[in-house]
């Protein structure tokens, strides 16, 4: 049963969360960063695997991420990381998503390896969970092979375009014009 401690806790993350959200939105990016972090203070009082937690900490690591902050995002990411691999199992599909912004991240930093590492993480959990032709995964599979490029593996990466160029999704017409008649 929840305390009055915790409501209050409660009650003040959700003004910082809905604070950061629209600073956010309206491009101040450090009031955004301040309510954030505020929330996160808020959060971190709630308990690890508490919905409030991982919320601040995907807020955050988005400023972050949009500063070009990534030494600061990275920590918050493989965090969230941690505790849904925990929470929800290594296979899940938004282990796939939170790797693939880890990928993304680092991909933008210049760590390849890292970047790398998180993009074969995302596609194996990826390739499970959605149709070959989803957007999400024809996506990162050219974000790979951009970084494959990057890392002159033009062999693989041509591979991986190849590939993502014709899972990519197309326009589809129905062809029998019944709405017309």
């Amino acid at each position: 049963m929840e305390n009055e401690r915790q409501r209050d806790a409660r009650k003040r993350w959700e003004i910082y969360k809905m604070a950061g959200q629209q600073a956010y939105l309206q491009g101040q990016s450090l009031q955004a960063e301040l309510s954030w972090l505020s929330s996160l203070e808020e959060a971190e009082t709630l308990g690890e695997n508490s919905q409030q937690l991982v919320i601040s900490l995907e807020g955050l690591a988005e400023v972050y991420w949009q500063q070009t902050k990534y030494a600061n995002a990275a920590p918050l990411c493989r965090r969230l990381l941690r505790i849904y691999e925990t929470s929800l199992g290594a296979d899940h599909i938004d282990v796939g998503v939170i790797a693939n912004n880890l990928a993304m991240l680092y991909h933008s930093w210049k760590k390849h390896d890292d970047a790398e590492r998180f993009y074969r993480q995302a596609l194996s959990i990826k390739q499970q969970h959605l149709p070959e032709n989803h957007p999400d995964l024809v996506n990162l599979l050219a974000s790979y092979a951009r970084l494959l490029y990057e890392t002159n593996r033009k062999e693989e990466a041509e591979m991986l375009k190849a590939t993502s160029q014709v899972l990519a999704p197309t326009w589809k017409r129905s062809g029998s014009w019944t709405a017309l008649k």
